[in-house]
């Protein structure tokens, strides 16, 4: 956590971006701004949540799992579309085209849309926990939860003797515009559990520069999500997750 327990909280607020910039032009035209603030907040009992999990079955080794991963909760100032919903379409849209039309990977694709996950990456913990044991058997997990901005670069952490694997992944993501990252990735909030068990981790870099723009604000809408970009950020997805699946 951030804070510590033993401290008496005080009320705190923040100002998006966007809102922001609207007080500073205001500011500029030198006339006095005055600011109404509604802070009504609540502490609730814990609830059951739940993760979607999904699986296309691998036709040579089934028990061996290339994770696909996104959240389905979202703040409710917007409706969530670059906060996940654009991670969950890109997840989903990859894992099928991945499969290919006769949905038959050599390994199982698995997409998990994780529940909680701004609540504190509870989903992403319980799964972990709940699948401590399969953790061996995930040769990879990737995750999209940074908006629907173009892929530029991918990370990892996997092992040093799959390096030389990983590193080729470059070859089918080269081009699109995407280039070869560090081998020192933690993974996204709900695979970084994973990680921790061991299991290899592949990053694709999403370009975020106007993504905390409106990030957990009401204007976290369908219509600041480029379609050619989330394009783009399927078909990477998909040609990692099937080179992962059939190598």
């Amino acid at each position: 956590m951030s804070y510590d327990d033993n401290v008496r909280k005080i009320p705190a607020a923040a100002v998006s971006a966007p809102d922001a910039d609207q007080i500073e032009r205001l500011s500029a035209r030198g006339r006095p701004i005055t600011l109404c603030l509604s802070i009504r907040t609540r502490d609730v009992p814990a609830a059951p949540s739940g993760n979607v999990v999904a699986d296309i079955v691998g036709r040579e080794r089934p028990e061996e799992i290339v994770l696909l991963g996104a959240h389905l909760d979202s703040w409710d100032l917007g409706t969530g579309a670059i906060d996940d919903g654009a991670g969950v379409a890109i997840v989903v849209a990859a894992a099928l085209r991945a499969a290919g039309p006769d949905l038959a990977p050599k390994r199982t694709i698995r997409v998990v849309l994780f529940g909680a996950e701004e609540f504190g990456g509870f989903g992403g913990e319980a799964y972990a926990k709940a699948h401590a044991n399969e953790a061996p058997r995930h040769v990879a997990a990737m995750e999209a939860d940074f908006g629907a901005g173009a892929v530029w670069t991918y990370r990892t952490k996997v092992p040093e003797a799959d390096l030389p694997f990983f590193d080729s992944l470059e070859e089918v993501l080269a081009p699109l515009g995407i280039e070869r990252g560090g081998n020192d990735s933690s993974g996204g909030t709900d695979i970084e559990p994973l990680g921790k068990l061991g299991e290899p981790i592949v990053s694709l870099g999403q370009d975020g520069t106007n993504y905390f723009d409106i990030h957990h604000t009401a204007n976290d809408t369908l219509d600041k999500i480029d379609p050619e970009a989330l394009e783009q950020n399927i078909e990477a997805y998909a040609r990692a997750t099937a080179m992962i699946a059939n190598r």
